[in-house]
């Protein structure tokens, strides 16, 4: 039991630091284009780039996961973290920032469904829940504390394209040597893996779609706060200082990690609906704060935006859980991961073509009339709709 309390905690820490390394850059991209001279859609593009890896990854390693095990995968995933870190900390050219990135990408579609399923496999606890909310709270607390570390070593120290990437090499270094005494959790033969790896369990395809959506909606409004919300905030309200830029992304992020712990016990089609309508309402309210230049508006949207991601995010994860059979959890929970990434991904290139044509505010506006739309239309039709076939003995069991 304490080896697999080991193994489990040691999991989740991967997550982290994984999760850290891959956002560090985020209030470096400002700083690189001016540096570099490229564009607003350059910088998206080179934001996009790991989530166009990372699809491909995740589909082939969650599979391989369930067929050799989570061990190997998880290892050659912080090792990948690793190369992207040293590859980020090298790079001088634009073409540098993409290969970089791609590592990244690369690191998180090899660990992310293969950790994911570690975790519900090496829960150590009665509550079945604590496996999900770990997975949710480190995958949001490392995406928190990434874009934090890189603006305060880029606003306050004299190298910030080396010194964040070293620290996330330091954070690493448990990881890369802890996995190789993790305890290994899959099994089954490889041919019942092959079998059944491309499937989804009977009458779960509902459900599965609904925590999908949500999880698509939850990660396409933390991709632009990764990428575009630092600009957006510099740029209209006349803020410059990389510590605070990095600091309200952290304070998005911090707060869903907060309502995920606070309201962990909330029933996860209540988590899912709530969280999308907060999150709405949040993203409306920093759509306001610039035409009211009110900075209680923006704090006021950036928590509601990040306790509505939280809750939402625990939610779809927590549902995933549940329908994920042993047997194939680690394809199962990467096909979720997909989606996610395809949120991560594809809006944020909107948003940065928009931005040249329509500029910045109006770019934030389309993208907010868009999610609301979405978050309403999942909340109040899509939701019950998809998940009737979820039966009633699932619902209790949460």
């Amino acid at each position: 039991m304490k080896n697999k309390r080991f193994s489990f905690w040691l999991v989740g820490y991967s997550i982290l630091t994984l999760m850290i390394g891959t956002n560090i850059p985020s209030p470096l991209y400002g700083i690189y284009k001016e540096t570099m001279g490229f564009s607003s859609l350059i910088l998206t593009l080179i934001f996009a780039t790991y989530a166009i890896v990372l699809i491909p990854s995740l589909a082939l390693f969650g599979k391989l996961s369930d067929r050799f095990g989570r061990k190997k995968v998880i290892w050659f995933g912080v090792m990948m973290s690793i190369i992207g870190s040293v590859a980020f900390a090298w790079a001088n050219t634009i073409e540098g920032l993409f290969l970089a990135r791609g590592f990244q990408g690369l690191a998180v579609g090899t660990l992310s469904g293969a950790a994911t399923a570690a975790l519900m496999e090496l829960n150590p606890y009665e509550d079945k829940k604590i496996a999900a909310l770990v997975a949710s709270v480190t995958t949001a607390g490392g995406t928190a504390l990434g874009p934090l570390i890189g603006g305060l070593i880029a606003q306050y120290t004299s190298n910030p394209f080396t010194i964040p990437y070293v620290l996330h090499l330091i954070l690493a270094v448990p990881s890369i040597l802890g996995i190789l005494f993790m305890e290994e959790t899959v099994h089954q033969s490889k041919q019942q893996a092959v079998e059944t790896a491309s499937r989804l369990p009977k009458n779960s395809s509902g459900p599965f779609l609904a925590s999908a959506g949500t999880a698509f909606i939850s990660w396409a409004v933390t991709a632009l706060f990764m990428s575009i919300i630092p600009t957006y905030i510099s740029t209209l309200l006349n803020i410059d200082n990389l510590g605070l830029l990095g600091g309200f992304v952290f304070l998005m992020l911090g707060s869903s990690v907060g309502a995920q712990f606070m309201l962990r016990r909330l029933r996860y089609d209540v988590s899912i609906k709530s969280g999308l309508l907060i999150l709405a309402a949040g993203l409306i309210g920093i759509s306001l704060a610039v035409p009211f230049q009110s900075a209680a508006l923006l704090i006021i949207g950036i928590l509601a935006v990040g306790i509505g991601q939280g809750l939402s995010f625990k939610g779809s994860m927590e549902q995933v859980n549940h329908i994920a059979p042993a047997h194939q959890r680690g394809a199962v929970v990467s096909k979720l991961y997909i989606v996610i990434y395809l949120g991560v991904g594809l809006p944020i290139i909107g948003v940065g073509t928009l931005a040249t044509l329509l500029g910045l505010y109006y770019s934030i506006l389309c993208f907010t009339s868009i999610i609301t739309f979405l978050s309403f239309i999942m909340v109040f039709y899509l939701y019950d709709k998809l998940c009737l076939n979820l039966s009633h003995e699932l619902h209790k069991a949460v």
